[in-house]
């Protein structure tokens, strides 16, 4: 599973730096450094498809558009609040990254799609004596949103991203299954270029 893992971001190393534009030293200043990065952060409501369960937690991410629109995303999402006493006996944590676009055809909205890879942690109820407590997997994900311009280079950001969670071994049911946790993000990116 790690091994993947690594080849997927070995993957990605090698070829980003094809994707980065070069220049010539003569363009003026005004064109120069087209990357265009963002940070943000926010709260997560996201529900399990293991019971139902519906969580909160917070949320973080990280965007670099190279070339009209096509970029890559990093972000890491928890439910980790919420949903009573029963809610409470699951936590999931997911790292993903991966590639986006944005579609800048108006001023002050962009809408954005996105596809990633990564790690995800589930941890859930279990008997008084068992050990197997928590799993982790390699997850995918597919998604997509919008952001609106509130204020010179801060944009509200909303978006709905549907992950998979594969091969669970439920020690409650004594089967294996995908599981699917999915949900919103609202939250703030800060645009640096």
């Amino acid at each position: 599973m790690y091994r993947k893992a690594h080849l997927v971001l070995a993957a990605l190393l090698l070829v980003l730096p094809s994707c980065i534009p070069a220049r010539a030293q003569v363009e003026p200043a005004a064109t120069r450094g087209n990357v265009h990065l963002g940070i943000g952060g926010g709260i997560d409501y996201w529900r399990g498809d293991w019971g139902p369960v519906d969580r909160f937690g917070p949320s973080a991410w990280a965007t670099a558009e190279f070339w009209h629109g096509i970029g890559i995303i990093a972000e890491g999402h928890s439910m980790d609040f919420g949903d009573g006493v029963y809610g409470a006996r699951y936590t999931y944590y997911v790292g993903e990254g991966g590639v986006t676009y944005n579609y800048h055809h108006w001023r002050n909205v962009t809408p954005f799609v996105k596809g990633e890879m990564g790690f995800g942690g589930l941890s859930f109820p279990h008997k008084p004596t068992a050990t197997y407590t928590h799993d982790t997997r390699t997850t995918w994900a597919v998604g997509g949103g919008l952001e609106y311009k509130l204020w010179r280079r801060v944009w509200a950001r909303a978006d709905y991203t549907y992950d998979n969670f594969p091969n669970f071994y439920s020690p409650i049911t004594g089967y294996h299954r995908t599981l699917n946790p999915a949900g919103f993000t609202l939250g703030f990116t800060y645009h640096l270029r």
